[in-house]
């Protein structure tokens, strides 16, 4: 085993890095490593650690990279050497296994439609949870799991790397709007992007959002109101029926989702 390797991986995931885990899990024959060799292999190309070098990890890198693009998660896959043109001759297997950080779900607003949906977001998924206000003393004594972070006025916004959802519900249209902007200026910005509110406050934003240029683009991208429309008003019904929209569009299943609640 390689700690350092072990480390990077650990690091790689919590900086929302995708990369693929490529270990020797059988040999037959001579054969550049023992089982237990293992690569790290990045969505630029980039590689740590080895599984023997030469043809067989050039072979490798290649098959970690697509699947990176497309899939599956896993994969066994035995090789003969001597069809890789390597003199060695002997077979090597390597299990391929696509590492992908989870989502960091940042909600901006603790209010209780915004507490709500992060504690139920952190017992009901593996995603990171970041809280997000203005008041300080709203961020006391969250939940093990949830982060808060403190931002005045949010002038400030947390880091925004790797996969991200984002759920604007601050106290007040202003700040609703100052966040919206920040987030849409964002490149790439929150692969999900949903704000508090009503259809009337939802055309409001937009135009103010084009009002700074924002491109029709971008400012489709806020799902206003939030939520899949489950019924009930009150704060916990608000909140469970964002995190039942956030879960569908995760799982890519947001238009079946839909579909299936329409009259």
């Amino acid at each position: 085993m390689d700690p350092q390797l072990f480390r990077r991986l650990a690091e790689a995931v919590e900086q929302g890095e995708e990369a693929v885990l490529v270990t020797v899990v059988a040999v037959e024959g001579a054969a550049p490593r023992e089982p237990g060799a293992r690569m790290l292999v990045f969505s630029d190309g980039r590689v740590e650690g080895t599984v023997g070098g030469g043809a067989l990890e050039q072979h490798a890198v290649q098959r970690a990279l697509a699947l990176l693009r497309n899939g599956p998660r896993t994969l066994l896959e035995t090789h003969d050497l001597r069809n890789l043109g390597m003199l060695c001759g002997g077979r090597t297997t390597l299990f391929y296994e696509v590492l992908v950080a989870p989502p960091k779900l940042f909600i901006f607003g603790a209010g209780h439609v915004g507490a709500l949906l992060a504690r139920l977001a952190r017992a009901t998924t593996p995603w990171r949870i970041v809280l997000v206000d203005d008041r300080p003393e709203r961020l006391q004594a969250l939940p093990p799991g949830i982060d808060g972070h403190h931002a005045p006025h949010y002038q400030e916004l947390p880091d925004l790397k790797g996969k991200v959802y984002a759920v604007v519900a601050t106290e007040s249209h202003d700040t609703d709007f100052r966040v919206l902007l920040k987030l849409l200026r964002e490149e790439p910005g929150p692969a999900y992007l949903g704000m508090l509110g009503s259809r009337a406050k939802a055309a409001e934003m937009r135009e103010k959002l084009r009002s700074q240029g924002l491109s029709p683009e971008k400012v489709e991208r806020v799902r206003c109101p939030v939520g899949l429309p489950l019924g009930g008003k009150d704060p916990g019904a608000v909140a469970l029926s964002i995190l039942a929209e956030l879960l569908a569009f995760h799982h890519g299943r947001l238009a079946e989702a839909q579909a299936r609640l329409s009259p």
